[in-house]
């Protein structure tokens, strides 16, 4: 996430996909500029004055009249693919005769025609609507019996509302409080990735309490990016199929000795053989360590304050549309080969393990967790099973590409789903951009080595 005054930034990557309604975030916000950083986005007609008009009455009962809306992008190209993500700025004149200016950030679905009927299988926004009514205050509650009163894991939900087949959420205003977004591109230093790590960490605990106290959270949190039903799945494999070609050639322009090239695209998975990964992401077993795994933990979905000597004071994590029970290295997995700077990716990929484990059994612990706390060497093991592979190999397959891609006007669901010539340039320039080329030619051997990338252990 680049340094900005972004109130949310939800990128989740364009294979995994959003309810097929219209759905929208409002968050409350101030500024006093005004850039739209995306000129070729398309804004529906009907965010307009009049439907703002209940928000405004109810966050401003002293404005009389609205004296300028200005509804520009909310994100630049190739920051968001699932949805449309505009910024609402609304010029007020106030009962005392001043003004205010109000800035709300306004989520609704894509247009059918473009990608928005694709991804009406995926019910993302059902979820995140019962994470921030009945989740997350309860994980946050748990902290608070205990005598952590500081533990805060998301925004403040300020409404959640379900009308006209529409769901609203209104959260506070982050950027008041000085969070920020992190450049996307230059990954995660060390204080940002150990902070991280143990936000989430603090999150997978409570979930694994909760779940310990209440039973099983709802069928909504059995599937994650991979949802099973065909319709699904033809789409998800479809998407598959039209970056094969783009990363085969990309593997060969990435420096690496053309012998291991030779082999990394020999070995390329059959579609078969990706789906077969894919599925194997929905098998818990119950007799591990579970927890509710957020599904698109990275960079540009946690946010962060800072003290005034430029060290984190907090972090905030963003989108809970994606998470699913399960192991919690899938969210380790994700996060550490998409988020960390090139410098320690690698470097203390094992440590970063270790880091996120010594928080986790610190909360399991103060939360009083009744099973058995894992140990590290049992997550560290996780790591290397088939069912959590899958996260590694989606991160340098999906999301990877499009966060080291420079922001283009036809980054999105439709340029890059399509079955045209343009779309096929633009996946070879993700999947052939040099920047990619040069972090895939540490990861790939990496994961390769060991045994992540191994897809002949998913033959039937």
């Amino acid at each position: 996430m680049q340094i900005t005054e972004l109130v949310l930034s939800e990128q989740v990557a364009y294979s995994v996909l959003l309810l097929g309604r219209k759905v929208f975030i409002l968050i409350l916000a101030m500024s006093d500029e005004i850039i739209n950083p995306n000129e070729h986005l398309i804004i529906p007609d009907w965010i307009n004055v009049k439907y703002f008009e209940k928000v405004l009455k109810q966050d401003q009962p002293d404005y009389v009249e609205v004296l300028k809306f200005t509804p520009v992008a909310a994100t630049p190209p190739g920051e968001n693919f699932t949805s449309t993500m505009l910024r609402i700025y609304v010029d007020l004149k106030l009962k005392d005769g001043t003004t205010k200016t109000k800035t709300y950030i306004f989520k609704t679905m894509l247009p059918s025609d473009r990608g928005g009927k694709d991804i009406e299988e995926f019910g993302l926004f059902d979820k995140e609507l019962l994470m921030y009514q009945r989740f997350l205050p309860a994980f946050e509650d748990l902290y608070k019996k205990a005598g952590w009163n500081d533990i805060q894991l998301a925004p403040k939900c300020l409404l959640t509302e379900e009308r006209e087949g529409n769901i609203h959420f209104i959260f506070e205003d982050l950027r008041v409080k000085n969070f920020k977004n992190v450049d996307r591109t230059k990954g995660l230093d060390m204080e940002h990735m150990t902070r991280s790590l143990h936000k989430l960490a603090e999150y997978h605990a409570a979930s694994a309490v909760y779940a310990d106290q209440n039973g099983p959270y709802p069928k909504e949190f059995d599937s994650g990016f991979i949802v099973p039903t065909e319709k699904a799945k033809d789409f998800q494999l479809q998407l598959f199929k039209h970056k094969e070609a783009a990363y085969k050639n990309g593997i060969q322009n990435w420096g690496l000795p053309p012998s291991d090239a030779e082999i990394y695209v020999k070995n390329f998975p059959s579609i078969e053989q990706y789906w077969a990964q894919a599925k194997s992401t929905l098998e818990v077993n119950p007799n591990d360590f579970n927890v509710l795994i957020h599904g698109d933990f990275w960079s540009s979905n946690l946010m962060c304050n800072y003290h005034k000597d430029g060290s984190i004071d907090q972090v905030i994590l963003v989108d809970f549309q994606i998470g699913k029970w399960g192991s919690p290295v899938q969210d380790l997995l994700f996060f550490i080969i998409i988020s960390a700077a090139n410098d320690i990716r690698l470097k203390e990929f094992d440590n970063f393990v270790r880091i996120y484990w010594e928080r986790l059994v610190e909360c399991l612990k103060v939360l009083q967790f009744k099973k058995p706390i894992p140990k590290l060497r049992e997550l560290q093991a996780d790591m290397y099973k088939k069912n959590n592979s899958f996260y590694a190999f989606f991160a340098v397959l999906n999301h990877l590409p499009i966060i080291l891609f420079p922001s283009d006007k036809d980054s999105n669901l439709h340029s890059l789903s399509a079955e045209t010539e343009e779309a096929e340039n633009l996946r070879m320039r993700l999947l052939s951009n040099p920047s990619y080329g040069k972090v895939m030619k540490d990861i790939y051997p990496f994961l390769y080595n060991r045994g992540l990338l191994n897809f002949s252990d998913y033959d039937e």
